[in-house]
């Protein structure tokens, strides 16, 4: 009886330590400060094409190896990224999908630390012009931890949609970007 008992304690404690439901990060939402930004560029017209990346399909990183830490609808980051600076040329009025001007990408490396004291996402982007020219950044954003596992990988999901704006707004910012565009 004890033994039975002692299996299944440890079957559920082992369910509980090693599943989780996992955490979705959060629809992408423009950033006002990058909207603004583009506008400068008000008689550009740009068309944005593939992203790809370094790590083919990866949508999702772990998180203390507990939970899952995955883009909203299960999308590669490479698609999240192109899909956000798609809906920031939008907002800013300088997207034209018939443009011969067109930026592409490549994700080269998404990380995210969930460490007490060292959280973190960091991801590199290499982005090319249909002009030849590429710039590539690197972007770290911290973000508060916790020694709980679930408030710590909470904090990571919620915190990559603010890294993407910061990477998209280094991307914009960068001293070579208009290079991208002559």
């Amino acid at each position: 009886m004890k033994t039975k008992l002692l299996v299944v304690s440890s079957v559920a404690l082992a369910t509980l330590l090693f599943t989780g439901c996992g955490i979705k990060t959060s629809e992408y939402n423009v950033s006002a400060d990058n909207v603004s930004t583009l506008r400068d560029y008000k008689e550009l017209k740009l068309d944005v094409g593939n992203f790809t990346a370094t790590n083919v399909g990866e949508s999702s990183v772990m998180c203390r190896l507990a939970e899952t830490i995955s883009t909203p609808k299960g999308e590669p980051f490479s698609e999240y990224i192109k899909e956000a600076l798609l809906s920031e040329l939008k907002m800013a009025g300088v997207y034209d999908k018939n443009s011969d001007l067109k930026i592409s990408g490549n994700v080269n490396k998404v990380y995210g630390s969930s460490m007490l004291g060292n959280a973190y996402w960091e991801i590199n982007v290499t982005v090319t012009s249909t002009t030849g020219k590429s710039i590539t950044v690197n972007t770290k954003r911290d973000y508060p931890s916790s020694y709980l596992a679930t408030t710590a990988c909470n904090n990571m999901g919620t915190s990559f949609s603010p890294t993407i704006k910061q990477l998209i707004g280094e991307i914009i910012n960068h001293k070579d970007f208009p290079t991208l565009l002559n």
